[in-house]
């Protein structure tokens, strides 16, 4: 199945002629209206919302990601069901192609609480997505010369596959499930251009490495990074890090020249869910040009935080901090509630932004994980945090840091 070069192409015109063309919001907003009368067709064809064609976005049902994925079969535009599409998913990922049909491919994407999200794609799609994300993470000069990518993930699939079979590019896809040392000697072995993983990888790759990498670009995503931890790997690769903001749902945001991350609101409508006693918002996702599996009003439980100034880049979408954790992940006692960003940054000081950690909260109290000549900072980071919130609970020590499924989640709230 091979990509769809032309498409890989007018993704990439289209996205540096936004960047260029874009200059207000309401520019932006006249494209995305433009962009989402143009959907109606794909709705008339998707099952659960058919009858809602030709409609205003705001008469669409807010769904979960949970709900969406629940309800496969209704949510997309070719008839596909279930049990097939997990079939071509799972072979995607034994190395099969991974097509449920012919162009059509499958693949799993794993969210921060372990649970994977079922997709599907086109040819046509793949190719967008690909030249959409090349030309917002790579300069220009990098189709005119062959780029070596290498991606770090729980597990491939056809959409990442086929950025090797893009233009001039050297593709490496290293699995989180191989062991630290082989995947630092892989890594070192392939010399990338561009390096694309989540911050426990690069934290390792920094606690491993002995000089700088010849990295052009760093990104990371999955899972949240603190300021601190950013500049430390920063330093020890030789490159910052900057946020990448992809998930099942689709391209969502990236890193401007200032590595500031900026919403995609050139393909996405991005609505904001006030998260209260916060400045932070759930995005509710509307894709504009998915047309197999389509995503419409799709309430994600990331918390974004706009920047308080505009991006000195000029760019009219949105700017915001990067992601810092899940809703579920807020600390919250009568009167206070305490952000993820807040904890990271008040630990990461008292520790070293080296060190590894876990501090998860639940009503009665906080316990914190770290190394054992480390806790004590730590538990004292916390403890101070607490008291600024005025809110009077212990804070005990755990053992080392542990981790709940593959992705990293420092900063955890239970109800138990």
């Amino acid at each position: 199945m091979p990509t769809d070069r032309r498409a890989v192409l007018r993704a990439w015109l289209a996205a540096r002629w936004s960047g260029w063309r874009l200059r207000t919001a309401a520019d932006v907003a006249r494209r995305q209206d433009r962009l989402w009368r143009a959907m109606a067709p794909v709705i008339a064809r998707t099952p659960a919302v058919s009858g809602l064609a030709g409609r205003p976005l705001a008469d669409f049902p807010i769904l979960s990601p949970d709900a969406l994925r629940a309800d496969f079969d209704a949510w997309n535009t070719l008839g596909l069901t279930r049990p097939a599409t997990e079939a071509a998913a799972l072979a995607a990922e034994t190395g099969g192609a991974g097509e449920v049909r012919p162009g059509i491919a499958a693949g799993f994407s794993t969210g921060s609480s372990g649970r994977r999200g079922l997709f599907v794609t086109s040819a046509a799609e793949r190719g967008g997505w690909i030249g959409h994300i090349l030309a917002r993470l790579l300069p220009v000069g990098a189709l005119l010369r062959t780029t070596r990518i290498a991606l770090c993930l729980r597990a491939d699939n056809r959409l990442y596959g086929d950025i090797g079979a893009a233009g001039p590019f050297r593709f490496l896809f290293v699995g989180l499930d191989l062991p630290a040392p082989e995947r630092f000697e892989r890594l070192r072995a392939f010399a990338p251009d561009v390096l694309i993983a989540p911050p426990q990888v690069l934290a390792d790759l920094a606690r491993r490495t002995d000089r700088p990498w010849p990295l052009r670009r760093l990104f990371y995503g999955a899972e949240p990074m603190g300021e601190a931890e950013r500049g430390w790997i920063g330093t020890a690769l030789g490159v910052r890090p900057d946020p990448i903001y992809q998930a099942t749902e689709g391209f969502l945001g990236a890193a401007c020249r200032f590595g500031t991350l900026h919403l995609n609101e050139d393909i996405l409508i991005i609505e904001r869910e006030t998260v209260p006693g916060t400045r932070r918002f759930l995005p509710i996702v509307t894709d504009l040009r998915r047309t197999t599996q389509p995503m419409i009003r799709v309430r994600l439980p990331d918390l974004l935080e706009p920047l308080a100034a505009p991006c000195p880049c000029g760019s009219p979408l949105t700017a915001v901090h990067p992601v810092e954790g899940r809703l579920e992940d807020l600390w919250r006692w009568p009167g206070a509630v305490i952000c993820p960003r807040e904890v990271e940054t008040a630990v990461s000081a008292a520790l070293g932004p080296e060190q590894d950690w876990r501090a998860v909260a639940s009503p009665g109290g906080v316990t914190v994980e770290a190394e054992p000549d480390r806790v004590e900072a730590a538990k004292a980071a916390v403890a101070g945090l607490l008291a600024a919130y005025g809110v009077d609970v212990p804070v005990t020590a755990g053992g080392r840091p542990t981790r709940d499924g593959v992705k990293r989640r420092r900063v955890r709230w239970t109800d138990g």
